[in-house]
């Protein structure tokens, strides 16, 4: 609209202005090298007018040819530029999808669009990878490191094949290296703090998991229980250093930390018998025990109390009863003492709880085939005992939540997938056989 009104108004001034001189015709002498140019005001404005429109489209024409080259340059870089991109972002889809032909495709045609820029590479070597040449894709990363703006990606992307390969050592110095371009990456700070727990550096897991806290939102609770297990690393690591007065009091960290942690109960009982410190190992198996029965804690309250005989591990069976009334692991550990004691109707008695709690696994059948041998001499239920054993769920076992490993002793990361924090006190999957670890057991096998 304003444009209009402007264009009006000029074309009423152009009017009046021709209407005027048009009135005012005037007279216009030129004499100039000899010519003599008589004329009126009139024609003189629209010769000067006509010479300027020609200087004008004559300043255009100039303006086009020398200006033409290079747009015409410039018009097609862009259209091979738009078409070079349309092929990035097709591969790129194609490597979400997983479709390894198509993304392969997609970044020869990018490539020859494109040249190398950063986002091809990042396109070569994810389509390297999907189309499972590994080598070809660890040249692409690297190459990324000698640019500024794709390190971090390339370092990424060495760091992943790294882990993937178990080559853990690699793993962690990538780690380091990015962690120092990003510090800020919650996924590398997870990484770092998993590697350095892997590779037993304790020291530097705490620092990890320090700057993991302050990245993640995960919960105080969490948080004190990978502290926890970080302590206990320490403890296990400075044994094996000879530093005994490190590894007690990393072991006494822990369990001020977690203590549901078994495994830091465990240690720390240990370590006190280790010093001749009875009293203090009792105390805190059983605080453990009262939050997690487990067989282990109960051999280690047999040692702090001196228990060296049947009847003596009765009793403190049965104080071990008191602080966790009805659990399963209570009664079983009462049964097996009383059986050593021969105190053969309180054994049946505690191994009929424990199944009577649903606790129907090989070690109570073993149990009760013991207790059928030993106290009756009836090999005939002995062997019906040993039979339901041989198909009965599998006693617990520290287990790995990621792979599924079943090892008999705790450990900070799984043995075989080396996962931090994994190794839990559950039962396994599936059946593995019977169980003869039990002496009685095997004499009643091979009768």
């Amino acid at each position: 609209m304003l444009r209009l009104i402007l264009f009006l108004i000029a074309a009423v001034a152009l009017a009046w202005g021709v209407i005027w001189v048009s009135d005012n015709p005037g007279q216009v002498s030129l004499n100039w090298g000899g010519w003599q140019v008589e004329t009126s005001a009139g024609v003189l404005a629209g010769g000067v007018a006509v010479l300027a429109a020609a200087v004008a489209l004559g300043y255009r024409l100039w303006l086009f040819l020398t200006r033409a080259p290079g747009q015409i340059t410039s018009a097609y870089r862009e259209r091979r530029s738009r078409k070079g991109y349309v092929a990035l972002t097709k591969g790129m889809v194609a490597v979400a999808a997983g479709d390894g032909e198509e993304s392969r495709r997609q970044v020869q045609k990018a490539d020859g669009l494109l040249g190398e820029p950063p986002l091809t590479l990042l396109l070569k070597a994810q389509s390297a990878q999907l189309n499972g040449d590994e080598l070809a894709a660890e040249r692409f990363f690297t190459t990324m490191l000698t640019d500024p703006e794709m390190e971090f990606l390339g370092l990424r992307g060495l760091l992943n094949q790294a882990v993937k390969c178990g080559d853990d050592a690699s793993a962690l110095e990538l780690a380091r290296r990015a962690q120092a371009l990003k510090p800020k990456s919650e996924w590398l700070a997870q990484t770092l703090f998993d590697l350095e727990a892997r590779a037993g550096t304790w020291l530097a897991a705490g620092e990890a998991l320090k700057h993991v806290g302050k990245l993640t939102s995960a919960s105080k609770g969490q948080y004190r229980h990978r502290e926890a297990v970080v302590a206990l690393g320490e403890s296990l690591d400075a044994e094996k250093n000879g530093d005994p007065v490190k590894a007690l009091k990393s072991a006494e960290k822990a369990v001020s930390l977690d203590t549901s942690l078994t495994a830091a109960a465990l240690r720390l009982g240990e370590l006190y018998l280790g010093r001749g410190d009875t009293s203090k190992a009792q105390g805190v198996a059983e605080k453990a025990w009262a939050l997690m029965p487990h067989p282990d804690l109960a051999a280690l309250y047999f040692q702090a109390c001196k228990a060296d005989d049947g009847l003596k591990k009765v009793t403190a069976a049965q104080k071990l009863m008191l602080l966790k009334p009805g659990a399963p692991e209570g009664h079983i550990a009462l049964a097996e003492a009383a059986l050593e004691a021969q105190l053969w109707g309180q054994a049946r008695t505690h191994l009929g709880a424990a199944m009577e709690a649903g606790c129907l696994t090989r070690k109570v059948y073993t149990l009760m085939a013991e207790l059928e041998d030993q106290d009756r001499g009836d090999k005939d239920q002995a062997r019906h005992w040993l039979a339901r054993a041989a198909t009965a769920t599998d006693d617990p076992a520290w287990v790995c939540g990621a792979c599924g490993h079943v090892d008999a002793s705790w450990s900070p990361y799984c043995p075989k997938c080396r996962t931090f924090d994994q190794m839990t006190w559950s039962t396994p999957q599936g059946i593995s056989g019977l169980s003869t670890t039990n002496k009685s057991a095997r004499l009643l096998l091979a009768d």
